[in-house]
């Protein structure tokens, strides 16, 4: 048999596993489940993941074994396991095919949990193809059939699952929200290693977020996880996923260090996949690092492993940089032969890429098609039942009517089968024209989307991250819901060398881009006269701000057309002293304590050019204790038109839910204020960036 050429390299161990199951599976004397569930580990622990080429052969005898004896969840089952395999290679289409044939299956057999299961399956597939709708809607669906089933272990990996979409869109809120949905799940069925995937998926939210000290605190956490359980994979993972953090970091030198590391454990543990890409991120390194022979040395061994593996897109990534490499080195033959090689990988990842897209279309198509011809089906069924409960003198009658509805019933599905085929031509014609009028407006679209995407990387790199906050006010939250893709108001925490807790919260001219940047140079200088010249007196700080903002802007006169600024709320915490300095510009400080409001209003002047009198910024003292609330916050929530009658919330009514909500719990408090702004926003939109911030003194 063919199962005889099977190539692959075993340690002894694994060797010894697979002689074990092999030989279970070739004694025709044991229980058919005893002798499936061998084959399945085997592809399982050998071959998946590291061999797909095989793991399908061997799925397709588990197939052949199925059919033989009857069994068809068996079957079922060794589709999913060519699904994966197809999936493991990179080809999306078939992998799709093979997943949809498992699900038919397990319809067939009413086998909900399974159903679930491969509905996830099916949602992982859409979106490596990158239909996000499509794979939201799969993910979506597995979670409801999982909550049906009470199949709560697996909540955890539909809720991460929807996480990671979210994150692809861009909609980080939401991404957070379903991965701590995910992590509290798995924490609640101790699911250490799920607890691990979570914690990842957040640091590489932060990462994408460019917030590294948070993404490494988060991979951090993963690695301990890994270590305590000894799961080297996941050690190799967690070593992989820091070596890029410090990368990004420019910490080269660790960063080579961690890519060792992950690359020591996977070649230990015979990951093929995970040891090419190892070898191939220290290439990379190496390679921006000007050390092209070290990056030759390593490529060339990700090469041959990608080659065995067949996985187009690292070896259409690997042969571009050693291309590169090869020319700067003058070895033009080997540049070439390279070169043409990317090519050729780039040319095979396109055509994947418009084959897939086009099969999703098709797909749909047939499930239309599909579902037209079952309701033929279904309506025969129903006329025959009607024809068998008549009376017998009425059979012939009654017969003749139900051909003629059924024919009726044929003749309308075949015309919206025709439809349907028409439009399939008509789509497939117009595909092209179409892609050809709007790529120039497309690419346009697109290069004005990267910017603002890169103004609000850069934007949320200088915003404080919540982990810092969280670390210097434990009992603290913060809302911020950005009209826009970037912000005008932003947020910002510090703690000083004597312990004293800097905290604002700032509302720039406009939304959008302009507020953008103003806000980054209301970041910009908190960071200088506060951390780098050391001031101290928060009135202090506020003129010297205005006064640096009115110079940079060039606001001369009191008639200057740019009067650009910043309102803000600015307070220094002393938890020693239990005192709280507070100035304001415009914004105030909401001081709540035994339940009642003290409003400490801010100044009536901007940070930035006014018509008035240029005022110095008052100081306010404040005496506080434990167990105190205190809330500062922009214009946003207060300003926003909603509700029934689509009039604005107004402040007297924000201080009074403030106050409402007072005594609880901090992540009570955040979760709630999100719940009453979206409630009041209901189908309005929104009209400026919303920022608030709560601070309980401990």
């Amino acid at each position: 048999m063919y199962i005889l050429f099977l190539l692959i390299s075993f340690s002894s161990k694994a060797q010894v596993n697979f002689d074990s199951l092999w030989n279970i599976w070739q004694d025709t004397t044991l229980k058919n489940d005893t002798r499936f569930r061998a084959l399945d580990d085997i592809i399982w622990e050998n071959y998946v993941f590291s061999n797909p080429d095989s793991a399908i052969i061997l799925a397709k005898l588990e197939i052949e074994f199925s059919k033989a004896i009857g069994e068809k969840n068996y079957e079922a089952t060794a589709y999913n396991n060519i699904g994966l395999s197809f999936d493991v290679k990179g080809d999306f289409k078939n992998a799709l095919n093979s997943y949809q044939k498992s699900l038919a299956i397990k319809e067939e057999i009413g086998d909900k949990k399974a159903i679930a299961s491969t509905y996830n399956n099916i949602g992982i597939i859409y979106n490596s193809m990158g239909n996000m709708a499509m794979s939201l809607k799969y993910y979506k669906m597995s979670l409801a059939l999982h909550k049906e089933t009470g199949d709560t272990n697996s909540l955890g990996s539909n809720y991460n699952n929807i996480g990671i979409i979210y994150r692809v869109q861009k909609n980080y809120e939401k991404a957070m929200e379903y991965y701590l949905l995910g992590l509290e799940k798995r924490k609640h069925e101790n699911d250490t290693k799920g607890i691990a995937g979570s914690f990842t998926n957040i640091a590489n939210l932060f990462y994408e977020k460019e917030q590294y000290d948070s993404s490494l605190y988060y991979h951090k956490k993963s690695l301990e996880i890994h270590q305590n359980g000894n799961d080297l994979q996941g050690i190799a993972g967690s070593y992989g996923n820091i070596a890029g953090l410090h990368h990004a970091l420019n910490e080269d030198d660790k960063a080579i260090e961690f890519f060792n590391k992950s690359l020591a454990l996977s070649k230990q543990i015979g990951d093929k996949l995970s040891t090419a890409n190892a070898y191939s991120n220290l290439g990379v390194l190496y390679f921006h690092l000007k050390k092209n022979n070290l990056a030759l040395e390593f490529l060339l061994k990700s090469k041959k492993l990608f080659l065995d593996l067949n996985t187009i897109a690292n070896l259409e990534s690997d042969c571009k940089t050693l291309y590169e490499i090869y020319k700067a080195k003058g070895n033009l033959t080997k540049a070439i032969e390279n070169y043409e090689l990317h090519v050729m990988f780039k040319d095979s990842l396109d055509k994947m890429d418009a084959n897939n897209q086009l099969y999703q279309f098709e797909a749909e198509k047939a499930f239309e098609i599909s579902r037209l011809t079952d309701s033929i089906k279904y309506a025969d069924q129903i006329l025959i039942q009607q024809a068998e409960n008549l009376a017998k003198e009425e059979q012939l009658k009654s017969e003749k009517q139900r051909r003629t509805a059924l024919l009726i019933i044929v003749g309308l599905v075949l015309v919206s089968l025709g439809f349907v085929f028409i439009q399939l031509r008509k789509t497939r014609a117009q595909k092209v024209v179409i892609e050809g009028q709007h790529q120039k407006l497309n690419q346009s679209h697109q290069e004005i989307t990267d910017s603002i995407n890169y103004a609000k990387r850069i934007q949320d790199a200088l915003m404080t991250s919540t982990v810092y906050m969280k670390d210097v006010i434990p009992e603290s939250f913060i809302f911020f819901q950005p009209k826009d893709v970037v912000s005008g108001d932003f947020y910002w925490v510090y703690r000083s060398p004597k312990g004293q807790i800097y905290f604002t919260v700032a509302d720039c001219t406009g939304h959008g881009v302009p507020g953008a940047f103003m806000s980054m140079i209301g970041t910009s200088l908190l960071n200088e006269f506060i951390i780098e010249n050391n001031l101290e007196d928060t009135a202090e700080i506020l003129t010297n701000m205005r006064k640096q903002i009115i110079k940079s802007l060039k606001q001369e006169g009191a008639d200057a057309d740019n009067k650009d600024g910043m309102d803000m709320a600015l307070c220094k915490y002393d938890p020693k002293k239990k005192t709280v300095q507070f100035s304001g510009a415009y914004n105030p400080l909401i001081h709540i304590t035994k339940n009642e409001i003290n409003h400490i209003k801010g100044d009536n002047q901007p940070i930035g050019l006014h018509t008035g009198r240029k005022l110095p910024f008052t100081n306010h003292e404040i005496k506080v204790k434990k167990g105190d609330m205190l809330y500062i916050y922009s214009d946003g929530f207060a300003d926003q038109f909603g509700g029934e009658r689509g009039k604005k919330y107004m402040s007297g009514k924000f201080k009074k839910f403030l106050l409402s909500i007072s005594e609880m719990k901090t992540e009570q408090q955040d979760k709630l204020i999100k719940e009453e702004f979206t409630k009041w926003l209901g189908k309005n939109e929104q009209i400026d960036d919303v920022c608030v911030m709560g601070v309980r003194i401990t």
